[in-house]
């Protein structure tokens, strides 16, 4: 008795079918794409939060030049004046470790009143081109401060134009979203900054790079005849075991900073070969994937092939037994010239 496997056969093709495949491969490589995609978003992450950080942090800038846009010049020679004195009354203090004063004396009890233009503790904001760099400057070396800022530590000079006057102002390197001080490290002897209080825009020309333990703040203090602003940040990257300070000179009011130069090439280079790379290892890991996929696929394709070349020898052996039947299906190798001849049948369980 004949077993009948065409209503088989056909479930095998439909299953294979040419658009059937076509679609599974649209959506593999539709994942594929987006598990890249992803992939990308999370490399790219970084930058893009610490753009948008920037666009705020440029916002802050603007409000500030606004709120003292919108004193009387009188309200702002008071401010400026009442910085000045502070100063004077500072004089040269007595540092140990800045970032851990516990209590503070005459005239530090009012310090936090001092310049305060927009009644949140924003006394001025630091304008490096060189780095691209345009940052609120807030009172303090608070958490909540560096976190999104640069701060002024406390028992060092504010930034006004005396003559004997050390301000130094810390930002944090590596803050997640936030590009602060990460790129002082690309600053050079020679480069100039601005500092702007109020309506005076102070310049500065580096004269010293260093870097210096926690606890090595002789680099800190004022110089007497001398106007300096220390830039402070953590270093090196990810480890923060010494300080990276900057310091620049005073040299005057509204002298032209120095511009950026552009991200070193090798950087460029370095990206550029990363994203090859990825989009190489994406294409490689597809294209097994395709392989893969397809083998399994062209097997189930040639089988029927096989079967009815096999049922046809055995219905010819079988009625070849019986001595001829006119219901024996005639032999593929016969139909068509495309395909050799079979030769003997294969066993039914033989992977044909």
């Amino acid at each position: 008795m004949r077993v009948r496997s065409g209503p088989r056969r056909e479930r095998s093709h439909a299953s294979t079918s040419p658009n059937r495949v076509q679609r599974r491969q649209w959506a593999h490589n539709a994942v594929d794409l987006l598990v890249f995609l992803i992939g990308m978003g999370i490399f790219l992450y970084p930058l893009i939060a610490s753009y948008v950080n920037y666009r705020e942090s440029s916002s802050h800038v603007d409000s500030y030049d606004a709120i003292v846009a919108g004193l009387t010049p009188q309200q702002k020679q008071k401010m400026w004046e009442d910085a000045k004195q502070y100063d004077r009354e500072l004089g040269i203090p007595s540092l140990r470790d800045p970032f851990k004063y516990k209590t503070v004396a005459p005239p530090l009890n009012r310090y936090y009143k001092m310049l305060n233009v927009d009644g949140k503790g924003m006394m001025a904001y630091i304008d490096i081109p060189k780095i691209s760099v345009k940052v609120p400057l807030y009172h303090s070396t608070s958490d909540q401060v560096l976190t999104n800022a640069t701060g002024h530590i406390p028992t060092t000079h504010l930034p006004t134009d005396n003559r004997t006057v050390h301000s130094v102002v810390t930002g944090h390197t590596g803050e997640v979203g936030h590009i602060i001080f990460d790129n002082l490290t690309q600053m050079r002897v020679g480069d100039v900054f601005q500092m702007r209080v109020l309506d005076h825009h102070m310049s500065y020309r580096v004269d010293q790079i260093k870097i210096i333990l926690p606890n090595e703040v002789d680099s800190l203090q004022p110089v007497d005849g001398v106007n300096y602003v220390t830039l402070l940040t953590c270093y090196p990257y990810g480890i923060n075991s010494h300080r990276l300070i900057v310091r620049g000179r005073y040299i005057g009011d509204n002298i032209p900073s120095s511009q950026p130069t552009g991200a070193p090439r090798w950087m460029l280079w370095v990206l550029l070969a990363l994203f090859v790379l990825s989009a190489v290892g994406l294409w490689q890991v597809s294209k097994k994937r395709r392989e893969y996929r397809a083998g399994p696929a062209v097997a189930v394709e040639g089988s029927p092939v096989h079967d009815r070349a096999g049922e046809a020898d055995g219905a010819g052996d079988a009625d070849g037994a019986d001595g001829g039947s006119d219901q024996a299906l005639p032999r593929n190798s016969g139909d068509s010239g495309d395909f050799p001849s079979p030769g003997p049948a294969l066993p039914r369980d033989s992977p044909g």
